[in-house]
């Protein structure tokens, strides 16, 4: 992963930290092709540590996200990958990145992120720019990934505010969602497989909630990765967010987090938004099947984050579910009973 020794890397870093920090010229910050979970546990955590340690005011930050995902950033410019590269294209950078590496994180600055770069700058009328790559972040986080640090250690090189600020929302879809409500975004994964026996468990799990209270369920229309969305059909007392809002490529992930952000609480697949429900303060329950093709250390700190802010963050699979219900409604039956013997 890393080319070079670490103690050399992290001293190239400070360097370069130094010298955006002493310039007064737009940073270019991206562009960001990767994961949602990435991108919220990682990439803004890190921007964040830079901006505290450095004094780098976010005047001068230009977030390059993708899917309007760099309304996540608090920085005063955004800007959208696909703006400059078609999806299709991304996809394909993608799938050419996996098969050679095995992954599809930035470890390396590629021409094509400094062609992204250069037609934003253009479109902004900038001349003279930095540009701060994804490859910096997933180069010094290594040792964490790696097993090789504690999470101490990671904290110190993020910076995770108690809470992420919720994205803005349009007042017109604002206008159409329930005073309260339940988000919710099930799609496939490798931890979560399109399989009979999940969907229909999905769909009982909606109609059952939906019973108490009203449900949003998260889906865009359309796919930009590996993830699919689940159709689980029309649900009484359930809204479709593809009913409430267009959404394109460029805007799907800002309108997505924006009412998930809402919410009073979210379930779904365990991924990145699961861990994006919870940066934004929302209680979150997310559901695997098998825990696998995943990494263990994303779980671990976003639970980590949730003892710290408070904001409950529960991963279970349904078999699990479904083994505490009956516990839990004989506890419920057991404490009402003894209430009213109290109360007699």
């Amino acid at each position: 992963m890393r080319s070079q020794p670490y103690p050399l890397l992290r001293a190239q870093w400070a360097l370069t930290a130094r010298h955006l920090a002493a310039s007064s010229r737009p940073i270019l910050i991206g562009p960001w092709r990767s994961e949602v979970g990435f991108e919220l546990l990682y990439w803004i955590p890190f921007l964040h540590a830079l901006r505290a340690r450095y004094k780098i005011p976010a005047e001068r930050l230009i977030a390059i996200g993708r899917g309007g995902s760099s309304a996540w950033y608090q920085t005063a410019g955004h800007a959208d990958l696909y703006e400059h590269l078609p999806i299709d294209v991304a996809r394909v950078l993608s799938i050419q990145s996996s098969q050679q590496t095995g992954s599809i994180k930035q470890h390396e600055t590629h021409a094509w992120e400094r062609h992204v770069c250069a037609l934003t700058a253009t479109s902004l009328g900038i001349r003279k720019y930095h540009v701060l790559s994804p490859s910096w972040m997933y180069q010094l986080i290594a040792p964490w990934w790696e097993g090789q640090k504690p999470i101490q250690w990671l904290d110190g090189k993020l910076l995770h505010a108690v809470t992420m600020p919720a994205p803005p929302i349009a007042p017109e879809l604002a206008g159409q969602l329930p005073e309260k409500y339940l988000a919710m975004r099930w799609y496939a994964r490798p931890t979560w497989p399109h399989r009979e026996d999940l969907l229909l468990w999905m769909r009982r799990t909606v109609q059952a909630i939906a019973s108490h209270i009203p449900v949003v369920l998260i889906e865009s229309g359309f796919q930009t990765d590996d993830h699919a969305d689940v159709n689980l059909g029309r649900i009484p007392n359930v809204l479709r967010l593809t009913d409430l809002a267009e959404q394109t490529p460029l805007n799907n992930l800002a309108i997505q987090s924006a009412v998930i952000a809402r919410a009073q609480g979210y379930v779904g697949t365990y991924g990145g938004m699961a861990q994006g429900a919870m940066r934004w303060g929302v209680p979150t329950l997310a559901f695997y099947d098998t825990f696998g093709q995943t990494a263990p250390a994303h779980l671990s700190l976003t639970q980590s984050l949730s003892r710290q802010t408070g904001v409950p963050f529960i991963t279970s699979t349904p078999k699990d579910v479904e083994a505490l219900i009956p516990i839990l409604v004989n506890s419920g039956r057991e404490m009402r009973s003894l209430q009213r013997v109290e109360t007699a």
